[in-house]
């Protein structure tokens, strides 16, 4: 019987959070942000909310992207504060796409399409580079927006902290309900999503494009914020929600598998 047997679950976390977590990789100051970062979480918000640019790079997503992004940041509060930047690499159906989001989304679009081949890293970074607002929130397609993003962004990148929300990742078949039945909580990794001061992210150096495939970039950013002792928040956020599509990544395809044989 190994030693990490005898420690109970509630236990075990702990103390892989304060001693094996990826961050520490880089030194135990890491801790000292990460616990700066966890007061913040709890402190109130006491300044108005500011605008923001939701950055999103896109490939041929449309279905997607229509079906639950969008709908969800037409509903968002503080609309007026919300500026839509999408960055298109080229998708068949770009125009029609525009046309779409500029029928449903009132606030302001900037929306780009170039013919270059898709990275995910590419296609964020030229969306941040694009956006007009001191404050950027990068979000994949395959999302369900807060009702209260705009608050949520203005509380947790004050003095130029990074948030990386800890996101729901809905199970195959499942309905879009928070229980241990229809999904889980990704606990570690950036998962697609930041939310950052736009002269933070280019002082951290932005994604690295040298990814070229999907995936890989946004976990690469996250260890780099550390890296460069930035101040990393990471919490569960109720609203902001991952719908299931297939995936190349061997998790999720497991998960696709178990849910297929009735075993989530």
């Amino acid at each position: 019987m190994g030693l990490k047997s005898i420690f109970p679950q509630g236990v075990k976390y702990p103390l892989w959070w304060l001693f094996k977590a990826p961050q520490r990789s880089y030194g135990f100051y890491t801790v000292i942000t990460d616990l700066y970062a966890l007061v913040r979480t709890v402190s109130p918000l006491k300044t108005e909310p500011v605008a923001i640019s939701i950055c999103v790079g896109l490939y041929n997503r449309s279905e997607t992207f229509l079906q639950y992004f969008l709908p969800s940041i037409a509903q968002c509060e503080n609309a007026h504060l919300i500026e839509l930047s999408v960055f298109d690499c080229g998708s068949l159906d770009a125009a029609q796409l525009e046309k779409e989001i500029r029928l449903q989304f009132a606030g302001k679009v900037i929306f780009k399409s170039q013919v270059h081949p898709f990275s995910r890293a590419f296609a964020f970074n030229k969306a941040v580079r694009q956006s007009s607002n001191e404050m950027v929130f990068l979000c994949d397609a395959d999302f369900s927006i807060p009702r209260n993003i705009v608050a949520l962004c203005t509380k947790y990148t004050r003095n130029s902290t990074f948030w990386f929300p800890i996101v729901f990742y809905l199970y195959k078949n499942k309905p879009a309900a928070y229980a241990s039945k229809n999904g889980e909580w990704m606990l570690w990794g950036g998962k697609g999503l930041v939310a950052c001061r736009k002269n933070a992210f280019e002082r951290v150096g932005g994604l690295n494009e040298a990814f070229t495939q999907w995936g890989g970039e946004d976990e690469e950013f996250w260890l780099r914020c550390y890296q460069h002792q930035e101040i990393v928040l990471r919490t569960k956020c109720k609203g902001l929600l991952h719908h299931w599509h297939p995936s190349l990544n061997p998790k999720y395809k497991k998960l696709e598998e178990l849910s297929d044989m009735g075993l989530l």
